[in-house]
């Protein structure tokens, strides 16, 4: 798992990692999924609001200075069409990222402070008593629901640019 994410890091595709260490599809991505977990899981002991904040920021800002170069480079008549329309493709997909940082950024942060469902916020509640043994009460399960809840929400991101890229073409 080490020799992956040095390799990640090392900024080589996936595919290549797989033959490099040749370890199967399957196997690659289960260890994938097991070093982005326990990176999520230290970001979410060591890194505060405002830090969390401070890197989103730095992020979008470091994404609009690579959008603003590329959009010199789609302008620019000297440069090979075809890699003025790429620049074009990818000025897109940054300006999708930057969106996803706007809209998912703040449901991070809220979900990192979501309270235990009570009695009182439960559907349909008649009364002032807590509701326990609830599966909000486990850390584990309100981490796992957290990043369901994220992972819909990107698709349904997803999903939306697709029917406004759809749209477009029209």
């Amino acid at each position: 798992m080490q020799d992956i994410r040095d390799l990640i890091i090392e900024g080589h595709p996936y595919e290549k990692i797989m033959q490099q260490l040749q370890i199967p599809r399957r196997t690659f991505y289960r260890y994938l999924n097991a070093v982005f977990e326990d990176d999520r899981r230290l970001l979410a002991e060591n890194i505060d609001d405002t830090e969390f904040m401070n890197q989103m920021a730095i992020c979008k800002d470091r994404l609009l200075e690579q959008r603003r170069n590329l959009l010199e480079m789609a302008h620019d008549s000297s440069i090979d069409p075809s890699d003025r329309i790429s620049a074009h493709h990818l000025i897109a997909e940054i300006a999708a990222a930057v969106l996803r940082l706007y809209e998912g950024g703040p449901a991070i942060l809220s979900q990192r402070h979501a309270f235990p469902k009570t009695a009182l916020t439960a559907p349909e509640s008649t009364g002032l008593r807590l509701v326990l043994n609830n599966a909000n009460d486990n850390p584990t399960a309100m981490k796992e629901a957290s990043r369901l809840q994220y992972e819909e929400a990107m698709k349904r991101v997803d999903e939306e640019e697709e029917v406004r890229g759809d749209e477009g073409e029209k």
